[in-house]
């Protein structure tokens, strides 16, 4: 029933970029250049969603220049829709959220929730059914979609 409300009466669709971690290009540290990060193609997801409350920074210690950054993602999925679309969130991988007809805003996955073994996330403490994903703003020089 949760599956049916979230995937058939909701209207959430993030977008997954999920990076190909063999075929990115990287040097010996591991660190891969922003032209050498390679992707499978992208995946539209339905999941609940929560978008937090942007932050108001300051770039000087006295608050004279400020920025207004996103807020974190947050999006609840159940594990059976990853498994049907052969997929899987990992730390790194970037999400598209479209906040409009025409702006998809992108995050990065922080926190992919990939051990999820508690009374709240099973089902009758036996099997997992559902992972919460955590995801921080990125700047546009960083990734703007495919």
């Amino acid at each position: 029933m949760g599956r049916e409300a979230i995937e058939g009466d909701g209207n959430f669709v993030v977008i997954l970029y999920r990076v190909d971690r063999t075929m990115t290009e990287s040097n010996i540290y591991g660190e891969a250049s922003k032209d050498g990060i390679r992707y499978y193609p992208p995946i539209e997801l339905r999941v609940v969603l929560i978008l937090n409350e942007p932050e108001n920074k300051g770039y000087n210690p006295n608050g004279g220049v400020r920025y207004l950054q996103d807020g974190k993602l947050v999006f609840a999925i159940y594990n059976q829709q990853l498994e049907e679309l052969e997929t899987n969130i990992s730390y790194g991988d970037y999400i598209g959220y479209p906040v409009t007809e025409s702006e998809v805003r992108y995050f990065s996955v922080v926190d992919d929730d990939a051990v999820a073994f508690d009374n709240k996330q099973t089902i009758m403490g036996y099997k997992t059914a559902y992972r919460t994903i955590t995801c921080a703003s990125v700047d546009s020089s960083e990734f703007t979609g495919l």
